[in-house]
């Protein structure tokens, strides 16, 4: 995968200021929730551009239906995905104490077998978001069909066959969030000037940061369809 080019090409879009000052709106406004869902189906898009063969800008922020559709179905997708596991592990910790206990003494909870046993599924959660998640942005990006996130040999298909690109994804995304937090951290040193430099940081660093795995996973949706050139586009409902 090309990560230098996912890590530098919001900056080469000739309207990346633009694009990524209404990233930021989308994320400050999360919490009323639509926003939240415009900003995941912008990803989608990304990833659908990326996938086609236009690796050099971001999208361009329209069509503000069908992102709100796209981030609506991926999310309820996701959100289905990991329901089994969220659930599992809230009976085990209610069954065990674990909740209260982990707040009051990790070590003690971890020593019981229910302690281990909360700990293990909270921990097998996490691992499969890491893996799930990207399978299912991209299952959605190339099918653009709500049911499609739902055919689970598909799913499965793209993370064992891409496992290793969707790590690296992971691992270019901690990076990015390192470097971005590292360069707030030194602007923050300096008064006046510096405080505003590292505060629009840590408000773009978000939505910089999804943009990159963004890329990253329109590159993988690429080589699930075999197709480096960028000649395919999913049917439209």
């Amino acid at each position: 995968m090309d990560v230098n080019k996912a890590v530098r090409f919001v900056f080469e879009d000739k309207q990346w200021i633009s694009k990524l000052l209404i990233a930021i709106l989308m994320s400050l406004l999360a919490f009323v929730i639509v926003p939240a869902l415009i900003l995941q189906g912008y990803v989608v898009k990304l990833i659908r551009q990326v996938m086609n063969g236009n690796r050099d800008t971001l999208p361009e922020w329209d069509d503000w239906g069908k992102l709100l559709r796209d981030g609506f179905f991926v999310t309820v997708g996701e959100l289905a995905w990991m329901l089994p596991l969220i659930l599992l592990v809230i009976i085990v910790s209610v069954a065990t104490g674990g909740i209260g206990s982990l707040s009051e003494d990790a070590a003690a909870v971890a020593a019981t077998g229910g302690g281990l046993l909360l700990l293990c599924l909270v921990l097998l959660m996490v691992l499969v978001a890491l893996f799930l998640t990207p399978a299912l942005l991209i299952q959605y990006a190339i099918k653009d069909d709500f049911g499609a996130l739902f055919r689970f040999s598909e799913v499965f298909d793209i993370i064992r066959n891409h496992m290793s690109d969707i790590l690296i994804a992971f691992l270019v995304t901690v990076a990015a969030v390192f470097v971005v937090s590292l360069i707030g951290g030194v602007l923050g040193i300096i008064p006046c000037l510096g405080w505003i430099a590292a505060f629009v940081i840590g408000l773009a660093s978000g939505p910089y940061v999804s943009f990159v795995g963004g890329h990253l996973y329109g590159q993988i949706a690429a080589k699930v369809l075999g197709n480096k050139a960028g000649n395919y586009y999913p049917p439209t409902a």
